[in-house]
């Protein structure tokens, strides 16, 4: 598993992730050449976040190719730095702990409203799991782990689940 992120050098800065997007790229190339399972996780929602910087974000997560990917919403839970600069600048707007599960958007961005964030990840998944040629691919992987997941993922209807979200 790889903690992409961001494809913005900027926002993996701001997360201090201490990588650059690069990386990410260099991770999947091994991973996919020593056909070991590549799995990815992403985050939307920063403060600076935009349609168009999400949409570089999906592009950036289908090109860089992992087999299966995670998709969150910016989530600072309490007792992160992160929590403590989010509620003294009052970004957040949901404080039902039980939302705080990475899947619920809690805060909007300088630019788009919580529900606009909860578009946008429903969004990140449509893209990346929504290609019927990909799922089919998946299901019928050589890969035990890609197969087991992609057949899970369709009897589970995630894309759905995920859009009843917004």
């Amino acid at each position: 598993m790889c903690g992409v992120e961001n494809d913005s050098e900027e926002t993996l800065k701001e997360y201090k992730k201490g990588i650059k997007t690069t990386d990410a790229y260099t991770a999947m190339k091994i991973l996919n050449q020593n056909d070991i399972f590549s799995h990815a996780m992403f985050v939307i929602g920063a403060r600076r976040d935009t349609h168009e910087s999400i949409e570089r974000l999906r592009e950036f997560s289908v090109d860089v190719a992992p087999d299966f990917a995670i998709y969150t919403a910016l989530t600072p839970f309490p007792g992160t730095v992160y929590y403590e600069t989010a509620k003294k600048n009052g970004w957040i707007e949901d404080a039902n702990y039980s939302n705080y599960d990475m899947a619920h958007a809690i805060m909007s961005t300088e630019s788009l409203t919580r529900k606009e964030v909860q578009q946008e990840l429903w969004r990140c998944y449509r893209t990346f799991y929504g290609s019927l040629t990909k799922n089919i691919a998946g299901v019928l992987s050589k890969n035990k782990l890609k197969r087991t997941l992609y057949r899970h993922m369709a009897g589970q209807f995630v894309l759905e689940k995920f859009r009843r979200l917004i």
